[in-house]
């Protein structure tokens, strides 16, 4: 109870920049949620101010509070709706989705560069801010910003480059095709338009050639600015020469904020680690560069103003120099904020300094709220100082515990937590030299455990341990829903890993750049510090192996969708519970007298909150009710992975088959995506597979764990190369295939995978069924060899026939034409109702005997929005539509789902109204 003639300090009181951006945050919410005017905000905005002038003025500060609270509510509404109607016309985001311009013509653009060329394996990008765009010989103004990618293939193309001198500022006309369009359409799968507008893009685009740039003049910039990215890119070409590509892309994306040159088996330890944090720049690279160079001034000059004002200039320049990604303008904004607290004299509040970035970002741009990176970076750093550091320190004053007049009685709490404490920070030798000077004497019986760990020096490295595991656990339970939603990942091996994954990077740091610095001088003298730098990052890189071997690494998990993703609002109730009870909790109190004692009932809704607490973590990772219950119906679900073909059929019984998985096809003998760097292997950059990106994605989104079986049609990338990621991400019963071709390089990935993951590979062929309940399925093709060790091209693909009820599907893999007309020759085995068209609707398939034979009435092509390859071919089409089907594509159409209970037949599009060819 406030003391009589002490006024009563209210929450807000503590932590108002907190309150005010929680509100504010609110309001962007509601607006969302609502999606009205102005009319509606401001002038709730305007009374809560008038109410919050009146209430402060008769002494009411406790109202005054709350409605000011509600003024920065209607505050994020109002600039919400503000954000949503200020885009203007001519921005390209706009051209392209209100369809003056398609996705995939030729246009030129005219436009500045802001920040200049960054560097990637195999060329570099160009950010530009868009000024004019010529469309079919119009020229209109225009704005927003574009990301263009330059492909440099050798050195000819990149002195060309050169010659161009593009840098920060430069303003040139480049001629391009820009893209906007979603190239996978299905639920739950990342829009592709989204990932663009929150990464700030309006379109994405490829420079073909150097001659496709003219060279106009400079823009007026800022040239402290300039003269920080050419250092940046200095330094980024430096590391590439010094170092190897594995270690120089950890540490271009450690120090400098550059991620393309990261290897995809780099990156995804780090994921699997759960550390990839480390390669983000963020709160933890922010806090320590920060305070590095606090430490550094406070050797020079002792006045609190300059060590301010020098750390902070040169935090803010890295932050630019870096991109200035949420994260980074986050962690500067808060260390801004603590440092400042000293030099006007008061006290930092870390939750405070958090809630004035977190409305300073927000007022900035409120549709941040809903960007992943925000949310994420917020939200950990919420979690540190709301949980993790509130433990650390009452561990601590637990464990330091000694009787004086404000703190005579013993720690107010359990056992085994003050043993704790006492293990980690209490002294023995302290205590006896204090008590050698002290006019009196006392003994204390404190755990002999701390004893021996002091005399062992041991404490400092525990309590560190201690400390990174708190940390580390509170994170992951502040994040839990959202590491399902965004990634489907949960670490385990992290909470261990991140004990030496903060030393290794630290050390990798400084030793990289202490080899930058000695190279100025000698290059014999800093092989050594290269050699060491190397070693220093196989360690971090590799440290994850044993957890994979042993599969302790991570576990992928399903989301909940519809009504059941309630459950991750119901998470957070005894979370927000036991975090308020933490914040009350003072194990240093005086315990009161029971008859001075008001309630126990505290206590009893902290165990209840508890109990709450365990319950939701069970169902988030456990996730019980994700999956939906079989509901007699067979469906078959045709997802757009592309160029490619990727079916899941769930059995009335919710048995599930998932038959191909797309992947990007090859072209020629190597993979788009893999780079040859003059020697050694090719270099595979850090990208996510179809396999990874759209059909796990879409998976988990069903709310599955497990699929039961998973069948290749044949070997080619675009059907079998998606299998190893859902074979990695799922619980698979078996593989299903024709052939086995050993020197098929796809096949020989496929092969590994499903031994690495011990899933056993079966051999079907003509004449091979399998019964499911009702539903029959049978294996038209292709024939029984002597060697299953053929070749596995398109006319040896899988086609099944599947029959339930009345009603009969056709799926077809990739036959040509000698096939189809083989099986033309039983035209009773044919029959269907739905048919998967062979081959994505090429020419080669599809001919006039089969057509008539199938006879469907929905014929599905699985094919791309735009095809390098030209399906589906026009004829082929008509063909079926002649044929009497309905023809659908899963490029216009976004997932096509088929269903029946045996007699009727129900077809759904992701998308509603796709163009028909």
């Amino acid at each position: 109870m406030p003391q009589p003639g002490i006024p009563h300090r209210t929450v807000f009181a503590h932590h108002p920049l907190a309150t005010l951006g929680l509100s504010f945050a609110l309001g962007i919410i509601f607006a969302r949620l609502i999606a009205s005017s102005f009319v509606a905000f401001i002038p709730c905005g305007g009374m809560c101010s008038i109410l919050v002038v009146y209430f402060f003025a008769r002494g009411k500060q406790g109202i005054a509070s709350f409605f000011l609270a509600c003024a920065f509510l209607c505050l994020g509404a109002t600039l919400t709706v503000v954000e949503r109607k200020s885009v203007a016309s001519d921005r390209i985001r706009i051209i392209y989705d209100e369809g003056i311009v398609a996705s995939g013509d030729p246009v030129e653009v005219t436009g500045v560069l802001d920040p200049g060329p960054e560097p990637a394996p195999d060329g570099f990008y160009l950010t530009l801010k868009v000024e004019r765009i010529r469309i079919r010989e119009e020229t209109r103004q225009a704005s927003g910003v574009v990301s263009l990618f330059a492909l440099v293939r050798d050195k000819t193309i990149r002195a060309e480059y050169d010659a161009l001198e593009l840098r920060y500022g430069a303003r040139i006309n480049v001629m391009t095709v820009l893209n906007r369009t979603d190239n996978f359409r299905n639920p739950g799968v990342t829009s592709f338009r989204e990932f663009l507008d929150q990464r700030g893009y309006d379109a994405t685009g490829t420079i073909k050639s150097p001659l496709l740039i003219e060279r106009l003049d400079d823009d007026i910039v800022f040239l402290p600015l300039a003269w920080l990215y050419q250092w940046r890119q200095a330094l980024l070409v430096s590391i590439d020469r010094r170092f190897s590509p594995e270690t120089a892309g950890v540490l271009e994306a450690a120090l400098l904020g550059n991620r393309y040159h990261l290897t995809q088996g780099t990156a995804e330890r780090f994921r699997e680690a759960g550390t990839f944090h480390v390669l983000v720049i963020s709160g933890l690279h922010i806090s320590f560069l920060g305070l590095t160079v606090l430490i550094i001034m406070r050797l020079f000059t002792t006045r609190r103003d300059w060590q301010f004002a020098v750390t902070v200039l040169f935090l803010w320049a890295f932050t630019l120099a870096v991109g200035a990604e949420p994260s980074v303008v986050r962690a500067a904004l808060m260390f801004t904020v603590v440092a400042l607290a000293p030099v006007l004299h008061r006290r930092a509040s870390s939750l405070n300094a958090l809630g004035g970035a977190g409305l300073a970002l927000l007022v900035w741009r409120p549709a941040d709220l809903f960007n992943p990176s925000f949310q994420l970076t917020f939200l950990s750093v919420l979690a540190i100082v709301t949980i993790a550091w509130p433990l650390l320190t009452r561990l601590l004053a637990v464990g330091v515990w000694r009787p004086t007049h404000t703190t005579p009685a013993p720690p107010d709490c359990g056992r085994w937590w003050r043993e704790l404490g006492e293990a980690l920070h209490w002294s023995e030798r302290e205590w006896q030299e204090e008590m050698k000077h002290s006019p009196w004497q006392c003994r204390l019986f404190k755990t002999p455990i701390a004893i021996g760990l002091e005399r062992l020096h041991l404490q400092r490295l525990l309590r560190y341990i201690v400390s990174v595991i708190m940390v580390s656990a509170s994170v992951q339970l502040v994040l839990l829903p959202f590491l399902v939603i965004y990634f489907h990942r949960l670490s385990i091996a992290s909470v261990l890993l991140n004990i030496v994954v903060g030393f290794l990077m630290a050390g990798l740091s400084f030793c990289a750049l202490a080899a930058m610095v000695v190279f100025q001088i000698s290059n014999s003298m800093a092989v050594p510090l290269v050699a060491l730098t190397e070693a220093i990052n196989w360690l971090l890189v590799h440290s994850v192996d044993p957890f994979e071997r042993m599969r302790l690494a991570s576990i992928r998990l399903p989301e909940y969708t519809g009504w059941a993703s309630l459950v991750y609002g119901l998470y957070y109730v005894p979370l927000i519970k036991l975090t308020i009870t933490l914040a009350r909790w003072n194990p240093m109190l005086r315990p009161q007298p029971p008859d001075k004692q008001t309630s126990h009932r505290a206590p009893l809704f902290a165990r209840y909150a508890a109990i709450a607490m365990m319950i939701a973590v069970f169902l988030v990772i456990w996730h019980p009710f994700s999956t939906r219950r079989p509901d007699g119906r067979l469906h078959i679900d045709f997802l757009d992975v592309g160029q490619g073909d990727a079916a899941l059929v769930t059995m009335p019984d919710g048995i599930t088959i998932l038959i191909d998985a797309g992947g990007r096809p090859t072209y020629g003998k190597s993979r788009p995506d893999a780079i040859d760097d003059g020697g050694g292997e090719p270099f595979e950059r850090d990208r996510r597979s179809i396999g990874e990106a759209v059909v796990s994605e879409y998976l988990w989104w069903r709310g599955l764990n497990q699929v039961d079986y998973i069948l290749a049609t044949h070997a080619d990338a675009d059907h079998i190369d998606g299998l190893n990621a859902v074979a990695r991400n799922f619980s698979v019963r078996s593989a299903i295939v024709a052939r086995e071709p050993s020197n098929d390089l796809e096949y020989a990935q496929f092969a590994s995978t499903m031994r690495g993951v011990g899933v056993p590979i079966e051999l079907f062929a003509r004449g091979d069924s399998m019964r499911f309940g009702s539903v029959t399925v049978d294996v038209l093709w292709p024939v029984r060899l002597g060697s299953a060790n053929a070749p596995s091209r398109n006319n040896d693909s899988i086609v099944l026939r599947l029959r339930y009820g009345e009603r009969v599907f056709l799926l077809t893999g990739d036959i040509e034409s000698n096939a189809e007309a083989s099986l033309s020759n039983r035209p009773d085995e044919l029959r269907c109702d739905v048919i998967k068209v062979a081959h994505h609707g090429s020419k080669t398939s599809s001919i006039e005997s089969f057509v008539k034979a199938t006879h469907p009435s929905v014929s599905i092509i699985s094919v791309g929005l735009v095809s390098s390859y030209g399906h589906p071919d026009r004829e082929v089409v008509e063909r079926w539509r002649t044929a009497g089907a309905t023809v659908l594509t899963t490029g216009q159409s976004g997932t096509i789902s088929v269903s029946t209970d045996g007699l009727d037949l129900k077809l759904e599009t992701f998308i509603a109204k796709p163009d028909r060819k």
